[in-house]
């Protein structure tokens, strides 16, 4: 298993390398995962399935591929044919694993429902199973084989298992993502306003404009309230929001988007949101490093949150000037400093730490920066080779 971990575009899914005792910085990285589990789920998949079931969700019906062969074929998507045709016909359930992809939220029917039954699901990449399918001779593409090539990845690929939501959790989710919706619609409003010269229809988009603020205002209050619940039983909000630079939307989108935070080591969570400059070498190319693919919305809010920190954040602020100071352009600069306020959130949700002063997060190198050290290049290094363009 190779130690790059591809970046993720919405799945809680990713490579991991398997700790190996002779490998430098291994056993350090073992005994860091141990400590995760006292923060939540252990997202990593220590478990050999006996039973791997592969679904390609749709909007209306499942189709699924058991390895054992006794589930229908296809089902219906919804919570009682799930419960009927998938959950109740699976009985030893500590030694099955389903495995899915993501399809726009359609799959959460079925997630919720394994989990509330304690069966182990993966919510999978659909890029990484397409190109698990391309690399088998699969060129062909219909539901049906879709569903036993999901259950090939499952049985072949070290995946990490989809931790369940609190109904506190799917609440913010779906805050977060109707925030994302709107502010998508009022971008093309104010576009559209922009370029209207008829009046009638100037006032017809001034409307929509003032009806779509008047709802961001209401999610902005409804989310603070979920926040201020959830923070009673979730450490990892305070944590956040201690943090200079971090506020109410940057907190509720990590915590939606990003549920991985405080698992990995900073190297996989810079690639899982898409702060990370991918090497690009073959014999003697060595061609610039950049950053790729990532979960938009989250990097979208880190690239806000880095963006106050430079100005308002002692830490954040110091190493973005250092950079400028070094002839780095500012949209380079900016980007290093969002993997550097995201990195130092990882590892605060790792350790159950919150901001205490600039000297907690100086250059004082964390445990996690001391394991990657022997295995990658330190972040300076990166950010000298990586181009100034992002690409999304």
């Amino acid at each position: 298993m190779p130690d790059i971990v591809p970046e993720l575009d919405r799945a809680a899914v990713c490579f991991e390398p398997v700790p190996s005792l002779d490998r430098p910085g291994s056993l350090i990285l073992f005994i860091d995962r141990a400590r995760s589990h006292s923060l939540g789920w252990d997202l990593t998949m220590k478990t050999v399935y006996a039973r791997v079931i592969g679904v390609d969700v749709g909007s209306e019906k499942l189709d699924v591929n058991d390895s054992a062969a006794r589930l229908a074929a296809l089902v219906p998507n919804t919570v009682a044919a799930i419960q009927t045709h998938v959950v109740a016909q699976i009985e030893e359930k500590e030694k099955t694993l389903v495995v899915c992809e993501g399809s726009g939220g359609f799959e959460h029917v079925l997630v919720d429902a394994l989990h509330e039954a304690g069966i182990a699901v993966c919510i999978a990449n659909p890029r990484q199973v397409r190109d698990f399918a391309k690399g088998h001779g699969y060129l062909e593409k219909n539901d049906r084989l879709d569903a036993r090539i999901i259950r090939r990845f499952g049985e072949d690929v070290e995946l990490n298992l989809t931790p369940p939501r609190s109904p506190a959790e799917k609440t913010l989710h779906a805050l977060v993502l109707r925030r994302g919706q709107l502010l998508q619609t009022q971008s093309a409003d104010q576009n559209r306003l922009a370029q209207v010269t008829d009046s009638f229809t100037r006032t017809m988009i001034e409307e929509s404009l003032a009806h779509v603020k008047k709802h961001l205002q209401t999610l902005a209050d409804r989310i603070q309230a979920v926040l201020q619940e959830l923070a009673k039983t979730e450490a990892k909000i305070n944590i956040l929001q201690s943090v200079p630079g971090v506020g109410q939307v940057t907190t509720a989108t990590l915590v939606a988007e990003l549920p991985e935070l405080g698992q990995l080591n900073r190297g996989e969570v810079a690639k899982l949101v898409g702060v990370a400059p991918f090497v690009n070498q073959s014999g003697t190319s060595d061609k610039p490093r950049k950053v790729r693919g990532g979960r938009a919305q989250v990097r979208s809010v880190l690239y806000m949150a880095a963006l106050v920190a430079t100005r308002h954040n002692p830490v954040i602020k110091r190493f973005y000037q250092r950079l400028l100071a070094k002839g780095k352009p500012k949209k380079l600069a900016l980007l290093a400093a969002m993997r550097k306020l995201l990195t130092i959130l990882n590892d605060m949700v790792r350790r159950g730490e919150t901001w205490r002063a600039e000297t907690q997060h100086a250059e004082t190198p964390q445990p996690d920066q001391r394991k990657e050290a022997t295995t990658a290049p330190s972040l300076n290094e990166d950010r000298d080779r990586l181009t100034c363009s992002m690409h999304h």
